[in-house]
Parts: structure tokens; sequence; C-alpha cells
């Protein structure tokens, strides 16, 4: 999914030259020098990165990154100062606040722009790494919590069968082996979360998404 970065800057020139590198990079880049208007805009559509300039007139950086912290759509969007105010106490001030990043504006060059791709590209993996990690435990924890009821199940519906409980009624005894059936596809798919090792999403139903989980993903239970 392309990532959305906003980058707030009161230099034209900076902003021109941040949208021609970052679109070539392959993000939906959105750029303005109007800090009040991209509060309000963002908190409408929000990104998945801002790139802030510190010294700006009107609203600076701090000031606009404390708004953006006092919305509730905004309080978790992250945010890299990019500035010429590059000393040590500065960048202090800016991680304090908040920031994930602190970069100087010397990187705007052609011989040192790659400095800035690499490290927006090492934010996005390591963001993408955390959002992994998280993923897996919640499948490991759901796995777990399912797994102790689906024995019950399929432990109850194979006593039933072995017991002859169903033998003299063809429903009862449908009725068990499709449980028995289902029982083994969830646990097909179980086995198949708690081996994952790629994370890939797809589409599903009215824009959610779903987790993709390979070409054994569909079962019989998905066509019922």
């Amino acid at each position: 999914m392309t990532k959305k970065i906003v980058a707030i800057d009161d230099d034209p020139t900076v902003l021109i030259f941040v949208s021609q590198i970052l679109k070539a990079e392959g993000y939906d880049i959105q750029t303005t020098s109007d800090g009040r208007g991209a509060l309000d805009s963002m908190s409408k559509s929000v990104p998945d990165l801002v790139i802030l300039d510190v010294d700006m007139p009107d609203l600076d950086g701090l000031a606009l990154l404390k708004a953006m912290r006092d919305q509730e759509a905004l309080k978790k969007v992250p945010v890299i100062f990019l500035t010429v105010k590059d000393a040590r106490e500065d960048e202090s001030i800016g991680l304090k606040a908040g920031v994930v990043d602190y970069i100087s504006k010397e990187v705007l060059t052609p011989e040192r722009v790659d400095i800035l791709k690499f490290r927006l590209r090492n934010f996005f993996t390591t963001q993408e790494n955390e959002r992994l990690r998280g993923v897996l435990a919640t499948i490991v924890a759901a796995n777990h919590e399912i797994n102790n009821p689906m024995m019950v199940v399929l432990g109850s519906a194979e006593l039933l069968r072995l017991k002859g409980a169903v033998d003299h009624n063809a429903e009862a005894r449908e009725a068990v082996a499709r449980i028995v059936e289902a029982s083994g596809q969830i646990k097909k798919v179980m086995e198949r979360t708690a081996t994952l090792t790629r994370f890939e999403i797809k589409p599903y139903l009215d824009g959610i998404e779903m987790l993709d989980l390979g070409d054994g993903n569909r079962t019989d239970l998905d066509a019922s």
C-alpha cells in the first residue's frame, strides 16, 4: 500500500525538491506551507507520516506538533523534523517533543539526498516489522484461545461416533461427520497462521482487508 506523506515547510523550494524526490520513490506526497490548513486537512485524511519544518512563521513546527497531539485522529501520526536548526540541543528538544527522527536540511542536495531516502525507507520498514510482530502475537494468542474449545468440540464429536450414539440416525451421523470435517479445516487454518512467515494483505469486502494465508486460505466453509 502506498504510504501517504505530508510535507509542511514555508520554503517553496524545499517543498518542490522533497516532492520530486519522494514521488520518484513511490510515495503519495502532499506539500503545503500552511500549517493551520494542513492540520485541518490531515484530520480529515490522516497521513502515514508528516515531514515538518521547525522554524515557520505563524505556527512553528513545535506548536503544530503539539496541536496534532491534541487531536485524537492525529495523536499517533509519526512526525519527522526536517530543519536547518540541527544543533544538538535543537535535536534534543525535537526528540523530547515526540518526533520519530530529526534530519538536517543538508540532505536536500543531490549528493546527500540518498540519506533522506534511506531514513524514510528505514522508518517504514521498522514500522512494518513492528506491525508484523503485533499481528503474529495476536495470532498466537488467538490460536491458543481457539485450540482448547476446538479440541473439546472435536473430541465430543468423535466420542459420539465411537460410542455408536448416532449409528441409528442418519441425520445425526451426517451432522457429526460435518463437525469433524469442519474442525479439521479450522485446525489447518490455525496451523498455517502459526507458521506464517510473510505478512501480506488482500481486499476482502467493502474496503476491508484480510491477511493472506496463501492458496490454502479458502476452505469448503467459505462456500457455505
